[in-house]
C-alpha cells in the first residue's frame, strides 16, 4: 500500500515512457521545422487553437498562424520549446513543452476573445510551478512505434533537468486513447475543467490537467536514455 501511494503520479521504469527500440533521433526544432511541425501540431490540437482564432478573425488561417509562432524566436509555440523525431530525413513526431507560467503572461499580453473566456476554467487549472506539455503529435504513418513516447521521456527529461517538479498537460476528456496513454507513463488526473458546450468545439466531458510528479535522484530516478540531438546546421 505505502510503496504504491509513493508511486503514484511518478513514471514507471517498467513501461516506459520509452521502453520500445527506436528507429528515429529526437532533437531540439529550429524554425526551418515550422512548417512540418505546424502540420503535425495542427492535428494534435483537437481543434482548440482553430476555435480560438475563429473568435478573432473567422477567415483566419490556422496552419498559417502556427507555422508563424512556430518560427517566432519567442513564445510558448516557438521553435525554442520544440522537439522533433527525425526518421529517414523526416519530421515524424514533435512536442511542444514550456514552464506553464508563460501561459499567464501570454494571454494577459494577447486579452481575451469571448472564447477564450470560455476556455478560461481550462487555463485556471494550470500550475505555474510546473512544466506543461502542450502537445505530442505523430505523423499516422509512424504511430504505434514508440515515436510518442520516446518524445514524452525526452520532454520529462528536460522538466528533470531543468528542476521543474512535475509535468502536467491539458486532455479533453473524451480523448479517451490519449488519457490511457499518459496514464500508463504515471500521470495522474490533477483537476477537471467543465466547459459549455459550443457548436465549433466538437468535444465533451470537460479537460482534465494530468500531472506527472518527477522523481528525483534521491528517489531512485534516472534519465531516460533519450539523447536529444543539438539543431542540424
Amino acid at each position: 500500500m505505502n510503496g504504491r501511494n509513493q508511486n503514484q503520479g511518478r513514471p514507471d521504469p517498467r513501461t516506459g515512457p520509452c521502453a520500445a527500440p527506436k528507429r528515429f533521433v529526437v532533437r531540439r526544432a529550429s524554425g526551418r521545422d515550422s512548417r512540418e511541425i505546424a502540420k503535425l501540431a495542427n492535428l494534435a490540437g483537437g481543434n482548440t487553437l482553430s476555435f480560438l482564432l475563429q473568435g478573432i478573425n473567422p477567415l483566419a488561417d490556422t496552419l498559417r498562424v502556427y507555422r508563424e509562432m512556430i518560427m517566432a524566436p519567442t513564445g510558448m509555440f516557438s521553435h525554442r520549446n520544440c522537439l522533433v523525431a527525425i526518421s529517414r530525413g523526416q519530421i515524424v513526431g514533435t512536442a511542444n513543452a514550456f514552464p506553464a507560467s508563460l501561459i499567464k503572461s501570454e494571454v494577459e499580453a494577447a486579452g481575451s476573445t469571448d472564447r477564450d473566456k470560455l476556455l478560461q476554467p481550462r487555463t485556471d487549472l494550470n500550475d505555474s510551478k510546473s512544466y506543461l506539455l502542450n502537445n505530442i503529435a505523430v505523423s499516422r504513418a509512424y504511430r504505434r512505434r514508440g515515436v510518442g513516447s520516446c518524445l514524452l521521456a525526452a520532454v520529462i527529461d528536460e522538466a528533470r533537468l531543468r528542476s521543474f517538479p512535475s509535468v502536467t498537460l491539458h486532455v479533453w476528456a473524451d480523448n479517451r486513447e490519449a488519457l490511457a496513454f499518459y496514464e500508463r507513463v504515471g500521470f495522474r488526473e490533477a483537476g477537471r475543467a467543465e466547459i459549455p458546450p459550443h457548436p465549433d468545439l466538437p468535444h465533451t466531458g470537460g479537460s482534465l490537467l494530468l500531472k506527472l510528479l518527477i522523481a528525483n535522484e534521491e528517489d531512485g530516478s534516472r534519465n531516460s536514455g533519450v539523447a536529444i540531438a543539438a539543431v542540424e546546421s
